[in-house]
C-alpha cells in the first residue's frame, strides 16, 4: 500500500482557507469587532504553519 505524501499539505490548506471565517465570526462577537476580523488571517497562518512544522518534524524522525 502507498503512503499518501499530501496528507500534511492538505490538513494545512484547510486549515488555512476553512478555519478563518469561524475564527472571523467569533472574534467579530468580541470587542475586537472588525479588527478581530483582520487578525483571524495571520492567526490561521500561524496555525497552519505550526501544524506543517509539526508533521515536518514528525516524519522526519
Amino acid at each position: 500500500m502507498q503512503r499518501s505524501l499530501t496528507k500534511g499539505p492538505i490538513t494545512g490548506s484547510i486549515l488555512l482557507f476553512a478555519l478563518p471565517l469561524m475564527r472571523a465570526y467569533l472574534l467579530s462577537a468580541t470587542p475586537l469587532g472588525v479588527t478581530g476580523i483582520w487578525l483571524s488571517v495571520p492567526i490561521g497562518w500561524a496555525l497552519a504553519d505550526a501544524i506543517g512544522i509539526g508533521y515536518y518534524l514528525k516524519k522526519k524522525r
